[in-house]
């Protein structure tokens, strides 16, 4: 297998404190199998991998607004916890209460996180197709994943679903 930092990304889904930390939300849900795992110090050694051999890595956040308890096609889990407050946040542009929150990245990871070269994506959605959704395939052509985002990006605003990325690739 040949893993090349110009067409490979590292992509991690929901880093945040609801799920990784003992005082989330959903830790005694997923404690025992976290624990088992070992899946927090697993996480903190792909970043420093990632990091350390200059892979671009992307996260994936989970958030829930106040406007997504509008959504009319939620299923059971996206209900529950936009109910529930899990990964709650005050709204898009807003980070008022964000710090230390179960929306909060875990604090071992702030410093690959936040070290200004990490990319951080708009939430996906759940059910529904009610806020756009952002998802990973492939660098196709060579071209790194920065820049198969500047390109793209400004045409997708924040979805990369749309079909010209598809296009791009699928080729």
């Amino acid at each position: 297998m040949d893993i090349n930092k110009n067409d490979t990304a590292v992509v991690f889904i929901d880093p945040q404190n609801e799920v990784l930390s003992e005082t989330g939300l959903a830790w005694p849900l997923v404690r025992e199998s976290l624990q088992e795992n070992n899946t927090i110090e697993n996480i903190e050694r792909i970043f420093k991998a990632a990091k350390a051999h200059g892979f671009e890595v992307f996260i994936s956040p989970h958030y829930f607004y106040p406007t997504d308890k509008g959504w009319q096609f939620n299923g059971p889990l996206e209900t529950d916890e936009a109910t529930s407050g899990f990964f709650a946040r005050k709204g898009i542009l807003n980070l008022d209460g964000l710090e230390g929150s179960g929306a909060d990245w875990l604090k071992r990871f702030k410093p690959y996180v936040e070290d200004g070269k990490t990319i951080v994506v708009a939430p996906p959605t759940g059910y529904g197709g009610q806020r756009p959704t952002t998802s990973f395939y492939s660098y196709a052509n060579g071209r790194s994943a920065r820049s198969f985002l500047a390109e793209c990006w400004p045409t997708c605003a924040s979805n990369l679903t749309c079909a010209n990325c598809w296009s791009k690739v699928s080729r």
